[in-house]
């Protein structure tokens, strides 16, 4: 992408690019609805087996530890809009066959598992391409403030798509929820079809490609304290997925409404943090030790809150820390040199999603042997400990 130099806000001049708006515009109903799944599946989850939700998360994200690499590795070889458009219609067919099992009585606890498994390789391609193509919608200088806005259209998705799940469980049912969410899924790859780009980098094909960029990043000393910081905080810091549900049903008692509002107010403040991010004016990603020292104190409120409202805050407290964890550490990680950007998200997305992976069956698990507060009081230990490696990280120089 080329044009005139960008005047006024980063993100003002992000949004006059074509490609940008018609990719957001693709994304943002799809994200809405891929969170009306999550509430719509941790509900039919939680009704059968509360603590099989921890297995559910984990079949859905470890591939991306596992393959996501080497689908970093295809991101920076072939053409990414085209792997995204592979993905996305690869989801829609995952979210129909909820819906058609939902419909006939079929969903039952193998079946979301194969499902979630199938759902997790694809995902495992989306995400890598998506974050790649990303900075190709828009000037060089401008991708961080496109990365900044691509995440905002994301938290507003998935705070709309919490709230609407909620209640389009409470109303249509779970089936309908699926149904809607391939239909999402199936938009956005037509808008997709339509943007055009500049063309990828096609890295040729090498032996050793993926053990490069491993190899690269370790090198980079910024960029590999950065990604030992989030591997811990989304191991045992950010579980949510799991330990909302089963706290909400346990041990407030609450129904998909309340899943629903749990998922709102969490995403809610993660919006409000990548708002923030957005229009903030400093130079530089925002610093990652003080947003892990708040996510350490919001889970200690969500662990320790007596009623529903205070459980909320905590929530929302939560998300806005995560957010900006993510943001930070996006910001630095893209700072690669760009032959590599493919390879260096994909590992980003192994460890953010792999540590997800990890952490649901812990977090379920803690959840059975002690309460459902204890995975809250972890992941605030992990927070601490976060933003102790954050704080020595950012004294490190960034990568030439």
């Amino acid at each position: 992408m080329t044009g005139q130099p960008p005047t006024g806000h980063p993100s003002a001049a992000a949004l006059r690019s074509p490609a940008l708006l018609r990719y957001l515009a693709g994304q943002l109903p799809s994200v809405t609805c891929s969170w009306a799944q999550v509430v719509a599946l941790a509900w039919v989850v939680v009704q059968q087996d509360p603590h099989a939700l921890g297995l559910v998360i984990m079949l859905q994200f470890l591939p991306t530890l596992v393959i996501g690499p080497w689908f970093g590795a295809l991101a920076d070889r072939y053409d990414r809009r085209r792997m995204l458009i592979i993905a996305e219609s690869g989801l829609a067919l995952v979210a129909a066959g909820y819906a058609i099992a939902a419909a006939t009585g079929a969903l039952t606890l193998p079946v979301i598992y194969l499902l979630a498994a199938a759902w997790g390789v694809i995902n495992a391609l989306d995400t890598p391409a998506r974050r790649a193509l990303v900075p190709m919608l828009v000037p060089a200088d401008l991708a961080a403030a496109a990365s900044a806005l691509t995440g905002t259209a994301m938290l507003f998705g998935m705070t709309a798509g919490s709230a609407l799940g909620g209640i389009l469980v409470s109303t249509v049912g779970a089936s309908a929820t699926f149904a809607i969410n391939a239909a999402s899924f199936a938009a956005d790859v037509v808008v997709l079809a339509t943007i055009r780009t500049g063309p990828s980098p096609r890295v040729a094909r090498a032996a050793g490609q993926v053990r490069a960029g491993l190899s690269y990043l370790w090198r980079a000393p910024l960029l590999r304290s950065t990604m030992i910081t989030i591997a811990l905080l989304a191991t045992f810091g950010f579980t949510v997925q799991v330990s909302v549900p089963i706290l909400v049903r346990v041990t407030f008692a609450g129904g998909p409404d309340l899943v629903g509002a749990a998922f709102t107010a969490g995403t809610a403040g993660s919006l409000a943090g990548m708002v923030a991010a957005a229009v903030r004016r400093a130079p530089g990603p925002p610093p990652l030790a003080p947003a892990a020292a708040t996510l350490a104190g919001a889970l200690l409120l969500t662990a320790v809150a007596p009623a529903v409202p205070v459980l909320l805050v905590g929530l929302a407290g939560a998300g806005f820390a995560w957010s900006v964890c993510i943001i930070a550490a996006t910001a630095t990680l893209q700072t690669a040199d760009p032959a590599m950007t493919g390879r260096v998200m994909a590992i980003f997305a192994a460890v953010l999603l792999g540590g997800t992976a990890a952490g649901g069956p812990v977090a379920a698990l803690l959840a059975d042997l002690a309460d459902p507060r204890a995975p809250f009081v972890v992941g605030s230990l992990a927070g601490v400990v976060g933003a102790r490696l954050a704080l020595a990280g950012g004294r490190l120089r960034r990568p030439a």
